[in-house]
C-alpha cells in the first residue's frame, strides 16, 4: 500500500514514505494532523491510500526460481508466483479501503 497526497495546482500525486494502517497512525508517526510536503501543507484527512500491484513481479520472480527445473519449473513456478502476488494484491486492497475510510 502506498500513502500520497495531492498537489492542488497539478492534481499529481505526491507519495510519502510514511506507511500507516489508518488517519490516526500516520499522525502519530508523524507527530501532528498537518504535515508539510514540498513546501506545501496537508493534513492527515487529505492523505489518499492505493494498492500496488504485486502480481506481475511476483509472477516473474516465480518463473524465473523455476527455470531450475525445466519448462515445468518455470510454469510451475509462474502459477505459484502468481498466487502468492494475487493474495498479497488482494489483502493491499483491503488495507488501502481500510486506510481511506479512516478519520
Amino acid at each position: 500500500m502506498k500513502l500520497y497526497v495531492k498537489n492542488p495546482s497539478t492534481g499529481e500525486k505526491i507519495y510519502l514514505k510514511q506507511t500507516a494502517l489508518t488517519r490516526q497512525e500516520l499522525a502519530a508517526q508523524l507527530g501532528a494532523y498537518k504535515f508539510s510536503v514540498d513546501g506545501q501543507i496537508f493534513s492527515v484527512s487529505d492523505v489518499l491510500a492505493e494498492s500496488s500491484e504485486n502480481t506481475a513481479s511476483a509472477m516473474a520472480a516465480g518463473g524465473v526460481i523455476g527455470v531450475v527445473g525445466g519448462v515445468p519449473g518455470v510454469i510451475l513456478g509462474g502459477l505459484i508466483g502468481a498466487l502468492l502476488g494475487k493474495g498479497s494484491d488482494d489483502e493491499d486492497k483491503v488495507q488501502s479501503e481500510n486506510f481511506n475510510r479512516s478519520r
